[in-house]
């Protein structure tokens, strides 16, 4: 039998408390300067809140995301069953897609997310689609500009050649490191235009401030 102090019991009952206790005003907003929100549904696998890690992940977001005018926001928290936590297969993919609705736009963080061509090569993120109908996955290993790049394909980009592009997945010099890359002069009118007409056909939400 282990006995554990009355300190230690409390502080460990506040710990598990606040790790499965994640709201959505603990995640950053939408920048003030932002003239869309987009609202995001989040999916975490069961009992996870890696607030930190989100947290990265939006800031960095919204940081790139400016130039275009968006900006992001999560408006609902949801939690996966144990089964999709591990996505390693087309059918996995397509099964996320049949979690909420289309609007707000569907951002799936989960433990490990398999190339689509090769199930032993890990991926990072990936914007699924199926027919009409599209989402984000990302595994918890991304570093804090996937979401951005996603957002990137969710607003009409594919991947670019632009050594500046947040788009571009080639190797490049450190001074050109994703920490620098953001979407260029090249791409945000892509963006603005894909954004008003996604809004418009009702395929993401404004968020109202």
């Amino acid at each position: 039998m282990i006995r554990t102090s009355a300190p230690v019991a409390l502080l460990w009952l506040f710990v598990a408390h606040s790790v499965s206790a994640l709201e959505v005003g603990d995640l950053p907003p939408c920048p003030k300067a932002a003239q869309a929100c987009i609202a995001l549904d989040l999916w975490l696998p069961e009992g996870d809140s890696p607030t930190s890690w989100l947290a990265s992940q939006l800031n960095t977001a919204n940081d790139r995301l400016a130039a275009s005018g968006a900006g992001v926001q999560v408006a609902a928290i949801h939690y996966l069953s144990a089964d999709l936590r591990d996505i390693s297969s087309v059918t996995k993919r397509n099964r996320l897609g049949s979690l909420g609705q289309q609007t707000p736009l569907r951002w799936f963080v989960v433990d490990h997310l398999a190339d689509n061509a090769d199930p032993h090569q890990d991926r990072r993120g990936v914007t699924w689609r199926n027919g009409k109908t599209f989402w984000v996955i990302e595994a918890t290993i991304a570093l804090p500009w996937v979401l951005a790049h996603e957002l990137g394909h969710v607003l009409g980009l594919p991947h670019s050649t632009e050594s500046a592009s947040i788009m571009n997945k080639t190797k490049r010099l450190a001074m050109l490191t994703p920490w620098r890359l953001g979407f260029t002069a090249n791409e945000q009118p892509v963006m603005r235009k894909t954004l008003s007409g996604l809004l418009k056909a009702g395929r993401l939400l404004q968020l109202a401030r």
